[in-house]
């Protein structure tokens, strides 16, 4: 069976649905049952033909092309529960996991099987892949970031949270490689916001800290410009962050080459995203960046429209909502 896929979810009752449609009144297209383990992760791969989800200890595949009850390969990843899933976007064949196992692990999708694996001194929540895809960088429980070279297997750089903090712990991470930082959110509600470049002898300094939530960040993503920032929150909202341009000591903007703003690596509120009822677990941008959809434990997932910080759609679900993955 074979549909036109845009949004995959997957939600507290064990079940994985297909949308075909962001419009008001879309219904879900197909579903399938996974009563096996509670799914912890769900993500696209490059070319959005896969579709992977976190099971227990293992990530599996469905082919949109055919959507089946059966998965089309599974990989046993982890000696825990998986919490995170990444396929770089050059290395095909190769997805990236992090889990409750203290690891990060990398597979290779044409053997189906662990080949490399890097190891951290708590859950690892998040991960991220820069320097042209030889940098795996994870964040942990301990509020640790760790840099690590993907060839030498070596930790090339880290940065430790202080241990008195309260809710040091980094739950979700996204980089803007090509505009050379990296921003982190964290359990008690503040963003970090680091330099990042390729160089060997870089270290994390102390970031910058923004007050994104009085609650629980769940999860923060960049946009595809990386001019943008979303922060999902156990506070029920949805902030979008805009980064501020950069001026000279006139207050006039600094321009490039093109004539357009220079953008610093500041933030600030653009809109509060308000309506879930419940925490919003995930988010992800529409490839135009014109949309933002989201999950929540509230049975929904909304899709806002950026330009007027409205609901556009409202998807309803039998239960909580925990993961989004879009093939636009």
């Amino acid at each position: 069976m074979s549909y036109d896929i845009v949004l995959v979810s997957s939600g507290y009752d064990m079940t994985i649905r297909f949308w075909s449609e962001f419009t008001p009144g879309t219904q879900c297209k197909y579903s399938i049952e996974h009563k096996d383990n509670a799914i912890n992760a769900l993500e696209m791969t490059p070319s959005k033909d896969k579709v992977a989800f976190a099971s227990g200890n293992s990530i599996k595949f469905l082919d949109l092309h055919k959507l089946s009850q059966n998965p089309v390969l599974s990989i046993d990843s982890h000696e825990g529960l998986v919490s995170t899933i990444l396929f770089p976007q050059i290395l095909k064949d190769i997805v990236i996991t992090g889990g409750e196992d203290c690891s990060v692990r990398v597979s290779d999708m044409r053997v189906g099987k662990v080949v490399k694996s890097f190891f951290h001194g708590n859950y690892v929540n998040s991960v991220a892949i820069g320097n042209n895809n030889k940098d795996i960088i994870a964040a942990d429980e301990n509020g640790t970031i760790k840099i690590w070279d993907l060839e030498k297997g070596e930790v090339r750089n880290e940065y430790n949270s202080n241990i008195e903090e309260e809710g040091l712990a980094f739950r979700s991470i996204s980089l803007a490689e090509n505009d050379g930082f990296l921003v982190g959110a964290k359990s008690n509600g503040n963003l970090c916001i680091f330099d990042y470049n390729s160089n060997e002898n870089q270290t994390l300094s102390k970031p910058k800290i923004l007050k994104a939530h009085e609650n629980y960040i769940t999860k923060c993503l960049l946009s595809p410009e990386n001019n943008m920032l979303a922060t999902c929150s156990a506070d029920t909202e949805i902030r979008l962050w805009e980064r501020k341009p950069m001026v000279n000591e006139d207050g006039s903007l600094q321009n490039n080459s093109k004539g357009k703003p220079i953008l610093s690596t500041n933030f600030e509120l653009k809109t509060k995203f308000t309506g879930h009822k419940k925490w919003v677990w995930d988010c992800d941008f529409t490839l135009d960046s014109n949309y933002l959809l989201s999950c929540s434990s509230d049975k929904t997932i909304r899709i806002w429209s950026i330009a007027t910080g409205k609901i556009f759609s409202t998807f309803n679900n039998p239960k909580g909502v925990n993961n989004i993955a879009l093939s636009d």
